[in-house]
């Protein structure tokens, strides 16, 4: 027979489980068609969905799905934040061998902009 210490303890890890699984932004849209956009959420996928979720719904970072656009009218803008990082968000850009062209930054943003809704 279970004590109802560890029915207890069981309930706040399932409970716990469904808060994070909650923050973790969602399920993965589809692959987009354009290529340009399927790199993006390649890139996306890889090096922001831990974070930002694979939605773009938030977690440990901030929610960009719907939102990016507008709090960055300028894509430019927008990739200077990706190249560059901001708070406890890494550069993304530079000369490492993990950086990400500006052609990548593009798509990346772009994913965020167009797919992220």
């Amino acid at each position: 027979m279970r004590t109802p210490r560890a029915l207890l303890a069981g309930l706040v890890v399932v409970g716990a489980s469904t808060v994070f699984a909650a923050c973790a932004g969602g399920s993965t849209p589809a692959t987009p068609s354009d290529p340009v956009l399927a790199k993006g959420q390649t890139i996306y996928n890889t090096k922001c969905a831990s974070c930002h979720g694979p939605g773009g719904n938030g977690g440990m970072g901030p929610k960009l799905a719907g939102v990016v656009a507008n709090r960055y009218p300028n894509i430019e803008d927008q990739m200077a934040v990706i190249r560059g990082g901001r708070s406890s968000m890494p550069a993304f850009g530079g000369t490492s061998a993990s950086a990400l062209s500006d052609d990548d930054i593009r798509a990346v943003a772009r994913y965020e902009r167009e797919v992220l809704k």
